[in-house]
């Protein structure tokens, strides 16, 4: 963390000076972004739509030849569904004649399952403006960046509960008919190149429409349910079969499909 920092200012510092002599504007902006769609799960307990909203301000010195640096932050917030969980649920008979319940089957449980998330994050861009007119120009802005969030949720829902009962065999054995939340820590590496176009308002404010072309994405999803060790402690069923959303995920391509089209102004006031 720390000598990613250091990389960042030293960076920053370096090319501020190269744009201090050749003087250059200071300028700051904004983008933004927010969609939602409907799913339509099946299980009233399990979320309804995906989402996605973020904004990001940047900070940035313009150089030569319409080239410019900076640093941008992101904060966003999203829920997403992701494949359902699986696992065997115990079947019992009626209890013989030394009062125990043999077991006689499992069955296979599937639970709709989300991802949940609120995320902060920081990193640099470097942006290159194509002018094809007086107020028009094109833009590419490559970016690396780091973002985390330690209030994350896999939300799994029941696969049990039909026309308001509990238990849909008085044979099984189940548990409560909740949601249940299972807490995670997130963090993203991201290294991507925008596209925008561009078109001046105000000699000091440009509006921007900014979609994804390209992104690598390292996702790190890290399990924080407390593991038991004491003999006595109740059995988490859902422990095993939940494991598959935890681990480093990788994305590589556009990340239109998380962040949708993306709108900003950039102010020049100096």
């Amino acid at each position: 963390m720390k000598k990613f920092q250091l990389l960042i200012f030293t960076l920053f510092f370096s090319l501020n000076v190269m744009a201090q002599n050749t003087d250059s504007k200071f300028w700051f902006g904004f983008d933004a972004s927010y969609w939602q769609k409907a799913i339509h799960n099946s299980d009233q307990l399990a979320i309804q739509r995906d989402m996605s909203g973020s904004i990001r301000p940047m900070i940035g010195f313009n150089l030569q030849k319409n080239w410019s640096i900076g640093i941008i932050a992101n904060f966003s917030s999203y829920q997403e569904k992701v494949s359902p969980s699986e696992y065997s649920y115990p079947i019992y008979g009626a209890p013989d004649e030394n009062g125990d319940f043999p077991l006689t089957g499992y069955r296979n449980i599937y639970q709709e399952a989300s991802l949940k998330n609120n995320l902060r994050g920081y990193g640099i861009f470097l942006k290159k403006a194509i002018p094809v007119g007086k107020k028009i120009s094109i833009n590419f802005s490559g970016y690396g960046m780091k973002e985390s969030g330690k209030e994350g949720k896999v939300l799994l829902a029941p696969d049990f509960g039909y026309f308001g009962f509990f238990y849909p065999c008085i044979n099984c054995l189940s548990i409560a008919y909740v949601r249940n939340e299972i807490p995670l820590a997130e963090t993203n590496w991201k290294i991507g190149l925008d596209f925008a176009f561009a078109y001046k308002l105000k000699p000091w404010m440009v509006l921007e429409v900014r979609a994804n072309l390209l992104e690598y994405r390292k996702q790190i999803l890290k399990d924080k349910r407390e593991l038991y060790t004491d003999i006595e402690a109740v059995y988490d069923p859902f422990y095993a079969a939940t494991t598959q959303y935890f681990g480093n995920h990788y994305d590589f391509g556009s990340a239109m499909a998380r962040d949708g089209i993306r709108f900003g102004l950039i102010f020049s006031p100096f």
